[in-house]
């Protein structure tokens, strides 16, 4: 996405400056800090670790690493393969409605709109 350094999978789904600022907004909106991790595989154990919720709570945090992480993926494909340009919004917005669909299609029937789920994904 940035084009500043060689693609790997660590810089590309973790240590670029935009896929930094991504991860750091999702997290913040569930109240969280990051710690900075080396390798990607050190950033899913400590998301994984990140304890204080249960139940669905849990089940929603652990849904946003793999929605951030696929959509940071697809953006960086759509950018390389498509020459579209990057935009964080559109990303954060793309991130939190794959979240709201994801939820949407759990066994838990989730009282809530797409719409309703996307703009409150902390709040859950």
């Amino acid at each position: 996405l940035c084009a500043e350094y060689p693609e790997s999978l660590d810089h590309i789904l973790l240590s670029c400056s935009f896929s930094q600022q991504i991860w750091l907004t999702i997290s913040a909106e569930f109240g969280q800090n990051l710690i900075a991790t080396a390798t990607f595989k050190e950033h899913y154990r400590n998301w994984m670790s990140i304890s204080g919720r249960k139940g669905l709570q849990k089940k929603v945090w652990l849904l946003s690493f793999f929605a951030v992480a696929w959509n940071i993926w697809q953006t960086r494909n759509e950018v390389v393969f498509q020459n579209k340009e990057y935009n964080q919004e559109i990303l954060l917005q793309n991130i939190r409605r794959r979240m709201a669909y994801w939820m949407k299609a759990w066994k838990d029937k989730l009282p809530y709109t797409e719409d309703v789920l996307a703009k409150n994904l902390g709040g859950i």
